[in-house]
């Protein structure tokens, strides 16, 4: 279940140490959300939040729309004059 909130990244997925749990495989889907909400606010660096996460778990739905917008603006280069 908490693959719905967070992704895996930069690693495959399966038994990591982490300072605060010991090891972990990340392979399972039966790890608890809490355990890896609490990795995921510490910082832990092979964990993303996805959209669906930052709704539930955050209440963040304002947020996403600024942020789609602002990544779909590009960047002009002018010319010197």
């Amino acid at each position: 279940m908490w693959k719905r909130y967070f992704k895996f990244v930069k690693l495959k997925p399966g038994r990591v140490i982490t300072s605060l749990f010991g090891e972990i495989d990340f392979s399972r889907d039966n790890i608890a959300v809490e355990t890896i909400v609490k990795l995921y606010e510490s910082d832990f660096p092979y964990l993303e939040i996805t959209e669906e996460g930052q709704i539930e778990l955050y209440g963040k739905t304002e947020q996403l729309a600024t942020a789609t917008t602002a990544e779909k603006t590009r960047k002009v280069k002018r010319t010197p004059s």
